[in-house]
Parts: C-alpha cells; structure tokens; sequence
C-alpha cells in the first residue's frame, strides 16, 4: 500500500500545481529574507545606539573627573 502512495500522489499533482507551489515558496522565501534584513537593520541600529551611548558616558566621566582634580581639597 505504501508503494503505491507516491505514483497516486503524483497523479493527483498537475504542472499547475507544481508551478503555484513553487511561486508560494518563493513569495515566502522573499518575505524571508525581507524579515531577516528588518532583524538586521535593527540590530545594526541598536549596536551604533550603544556605542554612541558608550563614548557619551566616557566623556561625562572623563569631565567628573576633571571637576574632582579641580575641586579643593578641605
């Protein structure tokens, strides 16, 4: 029974169908990759956020420590 599965599915298959399935899977694989550019983007912008955020920090601290050389000492 198991033999014969694949020659009735094939059967049941016209080029049409084939042909539909084929455009599915490619719309699908485009909303794919258009996902995985969106991720991408996403995590590109939030790396550059945090590296900005970095440096504005270092300066901020650099300038506290400025202010606590200058400050006098009682």
């Amino acid at each position: 029974m198991h033999a014969f599965l694949p020659l009735l599915l094939a059967q049941a298959v016209s080029p049409d169908d084939l042909v539909r399935e084929a455009q599915r899977l490619q719309r699908n694989y485009e909303f794919l990759s258009y996902g995985l550019i969106v991720a991408w983007l996403v995590l590109v912008v939030y790396v550059l956020m945090m590296v900005a955020r970095e440096r504005r920090l270092k300066r901020e601290i650099a300038s506290l420590k400025v202010m606590l050389e200058e400050r006098p000492k009682k």
